[in-house]
């Protein structure tokens, strides 16, 4: 994430002259709506990664240096084994399970581009999002000497929170259509990186 938002950084400051080099694009009204797809992982020190989708509409066009959009997005994760540290057991210790997560979330965000018009267009973004967590799973604690401590039956739960978004991405226009790539992170929850394009209709 960090490194993705250096990259927009940079971008912001070499890529004005490329892109006022160009002819402005416009964008059309059903250029608004976008679908993304991607990769992403829970932020849990477990190493847990999944699919997303997420499909946004942007309330403002996109030659606007300040525009507003609201998203629906899934991740979901295949049925995976993790392990991460614990001092319940001494130092060492570590817990190794076995589980799946799934994850929709629903969001408002603003986002800045400093150069709109242009073929490639670097911005930022945060914003609010509403989201509800599944998850199901099984596993043991295992202490520093390898031997396992206790076990934990398989179980399932959910709960929902509030969080901020903060991001950063790039959007290009080739041959007539517009391309998304963006790093967004659900701070405390989900990071993840995707990439979408316009639907048109």
């Amino acid at each position: 994430m960090r490194c993705l938002l250096a990259v927009t950084f940079v971008a912001t400051l070499i890529l004005p002259a490329v892109g006022h080099a160009q002819e402005p694009q416009p964008s059309k009204p059903d250029d608004r709506l976008i679908l993304s797809a991607g990769l992403g992982r829970i932020d849990c020190r477990c190493g847990i990664t999944g699919g997303q989708l997420r499909a946004e509409y942007s309330l403002t066009p996109f030659e606007r240096v300040v525009g507003l959009r609201v998203h629906l997005g899934t991740f979901w994760t295949p049925t995976q084994s993790y392990s991460r540290p614990s001092i319940l057991y001494g130092e060492g210790s570590s817990f190794e399970g076995v589980g799946q997560t799934a994850l929709l979330d629903l969001g408002v965000t603003g986002s800045i581009t400093p150069w709109p018009r242009g073929r490639v267009s670097p911005y930022v973004v945060a914003g609010v999002a509403v989201f509800q967590t599944w998850r199901q799973g099984s596993g043991y604690y295992r202490r520093g000497d390898g031997s396992v401590a206790e076990f934990v039956p398989p179980g399932s739960g959910t709960h929902g929170d509030i969080r901020a978004i903060v991001g950063a991405g790039l959007r290009v226009r080739v041959g007539g259509r517009l391309l998304q790539l963006e790093a967004r992170e659900l701070r405390g929850s989900l990071s993840a990186f995707s990439l979408g394009t316009a639907l048109h209709f």
